[in-house]
């Protein structure tokens, strides 16, 4: 019997066109909008990276 993925921390990269870089931004909205009232500046600044990482895509595609 598997307990699955046992680790304290888990790294997600946001950057790129990849299934795994779109699921790392939706994680990390998702985990932004739900810290938000304990930490609006960790939220902010999550969400603008994801944003960013989503804009930087957008633009590079013709």
């Amino acid at each position: 019997m598997s307990n699955g993925l046992l680790m304290k921390y888990f790294v997600l990269k946001p950057a790129g066109d990849d299934a795994y870089a779109k699921a790392s931004r939706a994680a990390m909205r998702q985990y932004a909008r739900l810290i938000r009232e304990e930490n609006q500046g960790l939220h902010d600044d999550l969400v603008a990276w994801a944003d960013r990482e989503q804009f930087v895509l957008m633009e590079s595609k013709p």
